[in-house]
């Protein structure tokens, strides 16, 4: 297979010179070409692998009809959906609102249903196609992991790969998207019929660099690569899912060292090829890539090789959910070679067994001096170690000395403090070891800060995802508490959206990513961790920003988890900030997920707006109203693209804005019930606004000076609606134009 430079891991940015404006400028968004089949419900393709023609009329309401499946039976919260790796093709690309944009979206929403459609009924979840003509034609694949036979978990995995696309390879007409349960790929050329023989196949090498053998990693390697063979013969010939899973075990006593590991004694592995292809191009695709392991995975104790139309992974931990087909017991290593020569005479003999005595005596020696040594050195370093770092096992975290931060923040100095909340400042430091560090220091008058610490302390330790800030460890010590964050040098999301001079730097393309990357953080904080949580306190300023202007949730001092099944409960300790809190939480202390779908709305508005949620709008009444209110008034007016963030005049797609928009007044809307989960809110990132259903009033909208009596607002409204605007009123009376309380019951922070 070709593996030319450019295929290599990197985001293509386009330059976006598309403009707001009114629907009578803008180009309408072509249809997709008529005159193509219906799809094939299988998913896979007829023999010679010709590709099953999409039915181009529904765009991406293939994905929409499945939230129906995903709201009966969601995938178990141990099935977390992780990006490995996307290649961006740049050899050509694409407009927005393209014919091949619309044959792309049509396809992809295609491919995911008849993919999961496929994994419900022959056990294996694949399909591929082809949209439109010439030159707008584009053609794709999908497939899930072979352990992954659920159709919901499989229409959710290649869902939010679709909504990557979008995120990474932005107009590229050449995209593949690699998960750890599923993949696609979509192109303007006819792979399809090329085949894993094609020599312009993409394929991606990712060593786990995180992770090396330290000992013997040559033997190491080639362990994987036997069972990798051993699993690609069992796939090809023994699985019409062409799916292997097994695992390498060495003998007791025996094993491998790593830099994470004191002792690995099992290789895990997985393979898998297209359904479609014959044993021989299954076991020919694999045995390609397990020659090239050796010199690819050298010293590292893990890694996969993703392509099209084969894959493979090995590690040193268990990820798979399937049972191992193949277990393989590790033959043992080669003795050294014998350096002694034979002896035969006694004189010979005697003075042999005396230098060996000598050679005894100076090893033990030799080997007493190094145990003292190492003693010694381990006594020194956990002397100075201990005033760094040292492990608590309780918390499955990090304890950092007092003297280490202040050194790391010269002693918290003001010139360091990057921001104050209401948990307390935040203060950018260096440890001794180069790394640059984020350290919240709680205020010492705080009553509820050490409850709040510990919560977070407990939570975040145990969160893995690219979308939630990393938590390095904390420091208890006194007065003083302590967290300290990975360092993210843009800060939080408020510092730009809501400062005039930065917010230009907040391009449509950075706002977007923005909305998608915290849609996903949120995705993992309620459905793919060990426990749902509840975050509670979503807003601008707890969204950090990397360099590369990528989101990551923080503050999980206010989270609230749920065990088992449950989804809601009530609470009389009602703590947030006013503004980004529910209405049934608010005033009920009704708290569930969709707590932080209203928030998340409430996020939305105020990065397509670039104003805050308590900033006052002057209404076509010319009543002072918040931004919930603004925006609902121009929307019933269709005149929502005049709350823009005059900024991106220049550089926002209307279609996408208009959708951001709608989202954002569907998940703040009064009733729980109607608004999505943060799934669906994903799979609507990348769909059409079209499909959406009707926003209502969203919850709080009210004008400053708006008649309340029900005398004025007619006799004819209903008991329950004059009762959810009753609480609706309640609630609005503990706001204040700067968004705090004056209620007891709210804690803001």
């Amino acid at each position: 297979m070709f593996r030319p430079a450019e295929w290599r891991h990197t985001i293509n940015r386009l330059p976006v010179s598309c403009k707001v404006h009114s629907d009578s400028d803008k180009e309408t968004l072509p249809e997709a070409e008529a005159g193509v089949s219906a799809a094939n419900t299988s998913g896979v393709a007829a023999a010679g692998r010709q590709p099953t023609h999409m039915a181009a009329t529904g765009d991406m309401a293939f994905v929409l009809l499945l939230l129906l499946l995903f709201s009966a039976h969601r995938p178990g919260r141990s099935h977390a959906f992780s990006i490995m790796n996307y290649l961006c093709n740049n050899g050509s690309s694409y407009a927005l609102n393209s014919t091949y944009h619309s044959n792309v979206v049509s396809l992809l929403g295609s491919l995911s249903a008849n993919a999961s459609s496929s994994a419900a009924v022959v056990g294996v979840g694949f399909a591929n196609g082809t949209v439109g003509r010439a030159p707008d034609q584009t053609w794709g694949l999908a497939l899930c992991r072979g352990d992954v036979v659920n159709a919901t978990a499989c229409a959710t995995c290649l869902a939010l790969a679709s909504g990557d696309v979008n995120v990474h390879c932005r107009g590229v007409k050449d995209v593949s998207v690699y998960y750890d349960r599923c993949l696609l790929r979509f192109s303007d050329r006819d792979f399809l019929a090329a085949g894993p023989d094609d020599p312009a196949a993409p394929v991606q090498y990712s060593p786990n660099l995180q992770v090396n053998v330290t000992v013997d990693p040559g033997r190491f390697v080639a362990l994987a690569a036997d069972l990798v063979g051993a699993l690609a013969a069992w796939a090809a010939r023994n699985s019409t899912a062409r799916y292997a899973a097994g695992v390498m075990t060495t003998s007791a006593g025996e094993g491998f060292t790593t830099t994470e590991y004191d002792l690995v004694r099992n290789i895990y592995g997985l393979v898998q090829c297209t359904p479609d292809q014959s044993p021989e191009a299954c076991e020919g695709c694999l045995g390609t890539f397990r020659d090239e392991m050796p010199a690819v995975f050298n010293g590292t104790a893990g890694g996969q090789i993703n392509a099209v139309w084969c894959n493979l992974r090995f590690e040193v931990f268990l990820f798979y959910d399937s049972s191992p087909v193949v277990k393989l017991v590790a033959p043992p290593p080669a003795p050294p070679p014998s350096g002694a020569a034979t002896v035969h005479s006694d004189e010979k003999r005697t003075r042999v067994a005396g230098n060996a005595a000598t050679v005894v005596a100076i090893v033990l020696g030799v080997l007493v001096v190094i145990l003292v040594s190492t003693f010694a050195m381990y006594l020194w370093r956990k002397a100075q170690v201990k005033q760094y770092v040292e492990e608590d096992n309780d918390a499955e975290s990090l304890f950092f000395d007092l003297t280490t931060l202040r050194k790391a923040t010269e002693n918290f100095s003001e010139d360091n403090k990057l921001g104050h909340g209401g948990f307390g400042a935040v203060y950018k430091g260096f440890l001794p070891d180069g790394r640059q560090i984020a350290v919240k220091r709680l205020d010492k008058a705080s009553g509820q800060g050490l409850k709040e610490l510990r919560n977070e302390l407990l939570l975040v330790a145990k969160l893995r995802h690219n979308n939630l800030a990393k938590l390095l460890g904390v420091c208890l010590k006194g007065q003083e508490k302590l967290l300290v964050y990975e360092y993210l040098p843009n800060r939080s999301l408020d510092t730009f959206l809501f400062v005039p001079e930065r917010r230009q730097l907040l391009d449509w393309e950075t706002r977007y990513r923005i909305i998608y990357g915290t849609a996903r953080g949120l995705l993992y904080l309620h459905e793919d961790s060990q426990t749902r949580i509840i975050h509670r306190d979503l807003k601008a300023s707890n969204i950090l920003l990397d360099a590369g202007m990528n989101p990551k949730i923080s503050d999980f001092g206010l989270a609230r988890l749920f065990t088992g099944d449950k989804t809601t409960t009530v609470t009389s300790q009602v703590v947030g900030t006013l503004g980004y809190m529910a209405p049934e939480y608010a005033v009920l202390g009704h708290l569930s997920v969709k707590l932080d779908v209203y928030s998340f709305g409430v996020l939305i508005l105020e990065i397509v707006t670039g104003r805050r949620n308590t900033d006052m709008f002057e209404s076509a009444g010319e009543e002072s109203t918040i931004l919930l209110s603004y925006v609902w008034d121009h929307w019933l007016r269709s005149t929502a693209l005049e709350t823009v963030d005059p900024s991106l005049d220049c550089q926002a797609p209307e279609s996408e804005v208009l959708k951001c928009i709608h989202l954002g007044l569907l998940c703040v809307q009064e009733n729980p019930a109607d608004r999505p989960t943060m799934l669906d809110i994903l799979v609507m990132l990348h769909g059409q606004s079209s499909s959406f259903a009707a926003p209502s009033k969203p919850a709080f909208a009210f004008a400053y000076g708006e008649a309340t009596s029900s005398d004025e607002r007619g006799n004819n409204e209903s008991g329950g609606a004059r009762n959810r605007r009753g609480a609706a009123a309640a609630a609005s009376e503990a706001f204040s134009l700067n968004g705090m309380s004056v209620s007891e019951s709210f804690q803001p922070r």
